[in-house]
């Protein structure tokens, strides 16, 4: 994406914007989340699958970043039926959040780790006889329903398609252990081949065709993630569990039913904390961490590797809705702008990383094309002393620093 001219953004009369109030006094960088489009995009899985079948909102890697009690809260108001984590640690921080919704665990632990997810009344997913030989050893009495997780063609985790039957109907045979569903993760890559998807659906479901004509009941048939419920609506079966599309992140290869969603990403922002003239060096000039060849007004900004900086940006940030390069890269705690473009800068001026700026942007797709990072997971990266504000259409702003750095409604 070609940047903007220098000098050719707008900004607001009065500037700059105010920050969060409950960011006041803290240190000024923050993350936006846009609560009404993650509830908007849930709202839009319902309508595409219909009411019958079950939507597990998928909320790992803390919400893909964006505070996975929030983003829960919001999928379930816009339509989801229960929330997918990657473990037993996320699973138990919600609970104690206090959704008391059903929350499936997807395998990504020991077994060991089985008494804790059926102590918090989580949904496990298993892949082998000893983690179901762990959930039928920590259920109670009437017995405890499990995942079983099939791998058909992404070679990762679950169990080989051809085995399964033979697999689950061990598990069955554990007192105490109860079939809840089955379930897979397709290999779904961009513009994903029509017949390769059809393929990887037949082992699937032929696996649940042989199960239930050995008398299994499987409740859940769980299949379609996000690629999937944008582009094939025949694999929906009775359950679904999107990802990246309900914090509105779609690709060119996700079809038109992507451009209807919205990105919960609206801003990754800061200030500047220091402004600086610099003249060019008269000796050690070839040491300078960047080059100085004429008169420059430099800015620094409190963000930096420690803060995932180093994948963030898009080599420029705007100020005062002008953008303004990057200079020698982040480092630990800080980075330096060239604002020499922007004479009326001054600390306290809002820096934009991501998002909007007057006239001006700089968007995710843009820091995802720089960085060759795939758009869904750079808010992943965000570091945890970035505060999360979640803005819900009109309503004020709130922060919780706390809940990013791992504690509390985390």
């Amino acid at each position: 994406m070609a940047s903007p001219a220098r000098g050719s953004g707008s900004v607001p009369a009065c500037y700059p914007p105010p920050m969060p109030d409950a960011a006041r006094g803290l240190r000024p960088s923050w993350l936006e989340i846009d609560v009404a489009a993650a509830r908007a995009n849930a709202a839009l899985v319902r309508d595409l699958v219909g009411r019958e079948r079950t939507i597990v909102a998928v909320v790992k890697a803390d919400g893909y970043g964006f505070g996975a009690a929030r983003m829960g809260r919001a999928f379930l108001d816009g339509g989801a039926d229960a929330l997918g984590v990657a473990d037993a640690e996320e699973g138990v921080r919600l609970r104690r959040s206090g959704i008391a919704a059903p929350i499936v665990v997807y395998p990504n632990g020991l077994p060991d780790a089985m008494a804790e997810v059926v102590a918090h009344g989580l949904t496990p997913t298993v892949t082998h006889l000893a983690a179901a030989q762990a959930v039928a050893a920590a259920a109670p009495r009437g017995g405890y329903g499990a995942y079983v997780k099939v791998d058909v063609g992404l070679e990762r985790l679950g169990v080989p398609a051809e085995r399964a039957v033979k697999t689950i109907r061990s598990m069955l045979e554990l007192p105490g252990f109860r079939l809840a569903g089955v379930c897979a993760h397709p290999h779904a890559p961009a513009g994903a081949d029509p017949a390769y998807v059809d393929w990887q659906l037949g082992r699937f479901t032929a696996v649940i065709d042989e199960l239930v004509a050995q008398g299994v009941d499987v409740p859940v048939r769980l299949f379609a993630s996000t690629p999937l419920v944008l582009r094939f609506p025949h694999t929906y079966l009775n359950a679904v569990d999107p990802g990246r599309m309900l914090y509105g992140v779609a690709y060119p290869g996700d079809g038109a039913r992507g451009t209807a969603l919205r990105p919960a990403l609206s801003a990754l922002k800061t200030r500047l904390i220091e402004v600086k003239a610099l003249e060019p060096r008269a000796r050690f000039a070839e040491h300078a961490p960047f080059p100085v060849t004429a008169p420059m007004r430099l800015g620094v900004m409190p963000l930096g590797a420690a803060d995932g900086l180093l994948q963030l940006h898009a080599g420029r940030v705007l100020v005062r809705g002008c953008s303004a390069p990057i200079l020698g890269g982040p480092s630990l705690e800080h980075t330096r702008v060239d604002l020499t473009a922007v004479p009326e800068a001054q600390v306290g001026d809002e820096v934009v990383v991501i998002g909007r700026q007057g006239n001006a942007e700089i968007s995710l797709v843009e820091v995802a094309g720089r960085q060759r990072i795939p758009a869904h997971v750079l808010p992943t990266l965000v570091g945890p002393r970035v505060g999360r504000v979640w803005r819900d259409g009109v309503m004020p702003a709130s922060l919780d620093i706390a809940a990013a750095r791992g504690v509390g409604s985390r």
